[in-house]
């Protein structure tokens, strides 16, 4: 498999690998586009095509992988990291298919709000918003993280 001709194939949407971290405080990821994502690794944008190089047969998904760090907008939340604030929207660059969630990633520190409480750590105070950044849906608690 030759993944060289991957690499320009998406890059009207490699431009927009950060698109929703425009407004997001950290510095912008750079990566590479892959048919999987690798362990450690997180990632930003998507690229579905039919007979494209991640499926001859038919359609295929890439994505654009980078390495988790604090402040930039990714599509999973990996290990060691939380997050403290989401986007969903319809066919964007977590699913090019529907419904996706970015979530704006933060190395755990004592003194931010996050959404989740990350191992080792413990929480002072809680906020629970309708529609806040911990969820876009819904109900969602953030966490005032100390450890």
């Amino acid at each position: 498999m030759a993944l060289t001709g991957l690499a320009a194939t998406p890059a009207a949407a490699a431009a927009s690998a950060p698109s929703a971290g425009a407004e997001a405080p950290g510095a912008s990821a750079s990566g590479f586009w892959a048919c999987t994502v690798p362990a450690g690794k997180t990632y930003t944008d998507t690229d579905r095509r039919f007979l494209g190089d991640c499926n001859p047969s038919g359609y295929g998904t890439s994505y654009y992988v980078v390495d988790p760090a604090d402040g930039i907008w990714a599509c999973t939340v990996p290990s060691g990291f939380t997050y403290d604030d989401t986007d969903r929207r319809y066919r964007g660059a977590c699913n090019p298919q529907g419904y996706g969630t970015a979530y704006r990633l933060r190395e755990p520190r004592t003194g931010i709000w996050a959404c989740t409480v990350p191992s080792g750590f413990s929480y002072t105070d809680t906020d629970r918003r309708f529609l806040g950044p911990c969820n876009p849906q819904g109900y969602g608690t953030s966490y005032l993280l100390v450890g």
